[in-house]
Order: structure tokens, then sequence, then C-alpha cells
């Protein structure tokens, strides 16, 4: 089983249809649950998710806070209690192929702990995954374990929450795929565990908004070197 985190915040998904498309299609779409986690969403966005019928859930944000990807993300690992494979799909963006689940399920298969693929920009194309030096720390590495993210929730549940917190005891507000990914990698490979990068298109960015890309960059470069140069922490 793959259970799929979707965190949405705004007013409405670019390519919702062309999200929910790709799922559908999937060959393994019945071993798959859908959790898109709301973070301050206009009612009608709101009301367009919380009306879509399993193996769609939505999950409420009750909080009158504004909760960022980051925390919106793990309080759905935090609900989620058996173990199982684990993908991270931002709002905006989409799948792509109708295997791309089964080439996820056949690396787990193979005794994988974390697995992502090659991903395409929606309006030029460039795939910035790759695969990681197994001979170096994460941290030291560049970001190329961003879309499609895949891992076991066990390591997720093993990381200590502090490596989610700013230096003031508070979450990453932004840079948060590198804030969760970073320290379930380093656990991971630290126990001798294996990663697997599959080298085709199966996940697609949406990057025409420039909103999205400009609003917190300032913060996500502040926070991404924090967080690489405060390195794994064990408690």
């Amino acid at each position: 089983m793959i259970k799929i985190i979707i965190p949405c915040s705004g007013d409405k998904s670019l390519n919702l249809d062309k999200l929910l498309n790709s799922l559908k299609k999937q060959s393994r779409f019945k071993d798959c649950e859908v959790y898109f986690a709301e973070d301050q969403l206009s009612d009608s966005f709101k009301n367009e998710l919380s009306q879509l019928s399993p193996p769609f859930n939505f999950v409420e944000n009750k909080t009158n806070n504004k909760l960022y990807g980051l925390k919106n993300v793990c309080r759905v690992l935090d609900m989620i209690d058996s173990d199982c494979i684990i993908g991270i799909i931002d709002c905006d963006d989409f799948l792509w192929g109708n295997d791309c689940l089964e080439n996820i399920f056949k690396e787990y298969e193979k005794g994988h702990e974390c697995v992502w693929t090659a991903n395409s920009m929606i309006n030029t194309g460039i795939n910035f995954s790759s695969h990681l030096d197994h001979s170096r720390s994460v941290y030291e590495q560049p970001w190329v374990s961003s879309h499609f993210k895949t891992f076991k929730l066990n390591h997720y549940k093993s990381v200590s929450q502090s490596n989610f917190l700013n230096e003031n005891g508070e979450w990453f507000e932004s840079c948060y795929d590198q804030a969760l990914m970073l320290p379930i990698l380093h656990s991971i490979l630290k126990n001798k565990g294996k990663t697997k990068y599959i080298d085709k298109v199966h996940y697609i960015y949406n990057n025409t908004d420039p909103s999205k890309e400009s609003q917190y960059r300032d913060s996500q470069l502040k926070n991404e070197k924090f967080i690489r140069s405060r390195g794994f922490l064990e408690s």
C-alpha cells in the first residue's frame, strides 16, 4: 500500500483535474490511498476536495493557524499507524505515465527504503532529480531527491522531530522538502538501507506561477543553509 499526501493551500489548484486523472489512471491505483491535507483553503476549494470519494480523503486543518508545508504533511504522517510507503505530491503538480506507482512498488519489492523519480518542469522540461552519492553525507550533496519522492513510513517515525524545527524551536515554514527528506535519507543510509532513483520522468512540476517560486525564496535559501549546516539531530 502507498499512501499519498497532497498538501494544499490557497484558493485553487491549477492542475487539480490533471492530478486526479494522473492518479486514477495508475495501473496500481487500487493499492493507494490519497490524503489532501488542507491548510487555510478558500471555502470553494475546501468544498471541492471534501466532496471527493475514497480512496481520496480530505484532512482538514481545524486550527486557526496556517501550518505551512512541513507541519501540514507531518500531521498526516503522524495519523498513519501501520507501516507503508508514503508518497508526496504538491497540489499543483501531477504524475506522468500510468506505470509510475507500478515502478515505485517494484523498487520497494527489491528492498529499497526510499525511492524517487525523474521529473519535468511543466514549461521547460528540466529534470532536477538524480542519483545520490552514498559515499557522502546527504547534507553535503545537491538536492536531487525531490519529485516524485517516496519513503517507508517507519523511517519518518524514527527521526527526531527536532530535525523539523528551526533554531527557535518552530516548524520550518519553507524549504519543507529538504527539511523532511534530508533527515530521512540520512537515517536510511546510516543504517545501511538502500535508496533508488528511477531515471524515468514520472512527475510534472508546475513552475508557471512566479509567486510560487519567489514568495518564499529568501526564506527558503536561509532555511536550506541552516538545515545543511546543522546536519542530522539524533534527539
